[in-house]
């Protein structure tokens, strides 16, 4: 999604304020962490064709297969690497 497609989205859900700046500030932000191998855990990779980048996943058993789910379901519009922590509101 693009910027001008994201604004329109977020209209047609009447989103707050706050949650759209939320959801910039996920947006642009670069994945909070670097995978790790552990074990039994496959690292790797994904190049991703809808978010045009590559994204990491830590698990080849669950992670890769949910990339591989939100990458070819329609109703998915984004989905993110490694996001950043949302804080709750105090």
């Amino acid at each position: 999604m693009n910027e001008f497609e994201f604004e329109d989205w977020c209209r047609q859900q009447q989103l707050a304020t706050n949650t759209i700046d939320l959801i910039t500030q996920i947006r642009k932000s670069p994945p909070s962490r670097r995978v790790q191998g552990r074990t039994k855990n496959v690292c790797g990779v994904y190049p991703s064709s809808k978010m045009g980048v590559t994204i990491q996943f830590e698990s080849h058993t669950v992670e890769l297969w949910a990339i591989y789910l939100m990458e070819h379901d329609p109703k998915v519009l984004e989905f993110y690497d490694q996001p950043p922590t949302i804080q709750n509101p105090v």
